[in-house]
């Protein structure tokens, strides 16, 4: 009766977070099979990539200062498609090759302008000749020298084009010469690096200045991980992790926003040696060392932590049975967690056989006596 109103008169006050004594006596702990573990100020070194190391999972991605989009300047159907996803190109590997009718009226126009320029040309130099020998006025040869000079500017622009589309100085140079016409245009690549992007199939349409390939520059990567909000306690801008061996990132950015969805946030790595340990789009795992100390906090076994309400509480084994002491939980160090409250480094906590202290604590179970004197 008196165990059923300490219940009673528990369930309709609100828990103080206060050290309270659960007595339990020595023979009680034994045969519950209590164990305990002393409360860490410094973790045991366990190594890089040891097996109680913080686990982020994320996705290998190109950084954004790393890709090179090569386009079209003008518009067409694709005709070929020269490379694939993910194919490793060098600078100027041609990626499609298009039948574009604005290509081929570009260097129509470029003939005929470079036809006009040269006659142009030639009849400056006939006035000049005249002005020399006093036949026609300044104001007609410097109507002549205007001419001539708008007339290279327009087929000077009509070449410009015709670079900006890949054509070489050379083929240029030829063109109003042999005014071999093509519509065919070959987009190529503006850097050498692997193609992860090419949005294009033959006999699609291309729109002029469209995007026909992304390509990321040889270079490190990045891994885009999610941590929980537990584990970012853990994590700072400058921190290594490690995938594997010569395998290590660099944590680079952690966001400041937390997803709502599934209460992650992001956290951006770099990767630290130039090597082909990681791949565009793989899925990673890195681990994170975990911290051998915390300041101000100890670390305890994660199955030391029990709640009641809101408020988290290890059992320290004392004289008369185990002390409940609330504690505030931390960032998880493996099978550890560090927590925050009235512990001292080295005071032994409960981690196995709670049930029992639970049951003694509420009022439940086999009752404890205290060591008196019995008549």
């Amino acid at each position: 009766m008196l165990n059923a109103f300490i219940l009673m008169s528990a369930a309709a006050v609100t828990p103080v977070a206060s050290v309270e004594q659960v007595v339990i006596t020595p023979e009680q702990i034994t045969r519950a099979g209590i164990a305990t573990a002393p409360a860490l100020a410094t973790l045991p070194d366990s190594g890089a990539i040891s097996g109680d190391a913080i686990v982020l999972s994320g996705t290998v991605v190109a950084p954004t200062t790393s890709t090179v989009v090569s386009g079209a300047v003008w518009g067409g159907m694709v005709q070929e498609v020269h490379v694939a996803t993910l194919q490793t190109v060098k600078v100027g590997a041609p990626l499609v090759t298009l039948f574009s009718q604005p290509w081929m009226e570009l260097q129509r126009e470029y003939v005929e302008l470079s036809a006009q320029a040269r006659l142009s040309a030639d009849k400056l130099a006939r006035d000049e000749s005249l002005y020399a020998d006093g036949i026609i006025s300044r104001v007609r040869l410097e109507e002549s020298r205007s001419a001539a000079h708008l007339a290279r500017l327009a087929a000077d622009q009509r070449a410009q084009a015709l670079r900006a589309g890949d054509m070489n100085q050379a083929a240029i140079a030829k063109l109003p010469e042999n005014r071999q016409l093509s519509p065919l245009q070959t987009v190529r690549a503006q850097t050498a690096g692997t193609v992860v992007e090419l949005p294009l199939s033959v006999g699609q349409q291309v729109e002029p200045g469209s995007s026909v390939a992304k390509i990321v520059r040889e270079g490190p990567l990045w891994v885009e991980l999610q941590a929980s909000r537990q584990q970012l306690t853990s994590v700072s801008v400058g921190d290594k992790l490690f995938v594997a061996e010569n395998c290590q990132l660099k944590v680079s950015a952690i966001s400041p926003l937390v997803n709502g969805v599934n209460q992650t946030a992001l956290i951006r790595a770099e990767q630290v040696e130039r090597n082909g340990c990681l791949k565009v789009n793989a899925f990673v795992e890195a681990r994170l060392a975990r911290p051998r100390t915390q300041a101000g906090a100890l670390a305890v076994p994660a199955t030391a932590l029990v709640r009641r309400g809101t408020t988290s509480y290890v059992f320290v084994r004392n004289d008369k049975g185990f002390q409940a002491v609330p504690v505030q939980p931390g960032a998880a160090a493996g099978d550890q967690v560090w927590v925050r409250g009235g512990l001292r480094a080295g005071a032994p906590v409960a981690m196995r056989g709670l049930v029992a202290i639970k049951g003694a604590w509420s009022g439940l179970g086999e009752p404890a006596v205290e060591a008196k004197g019995q008549p």
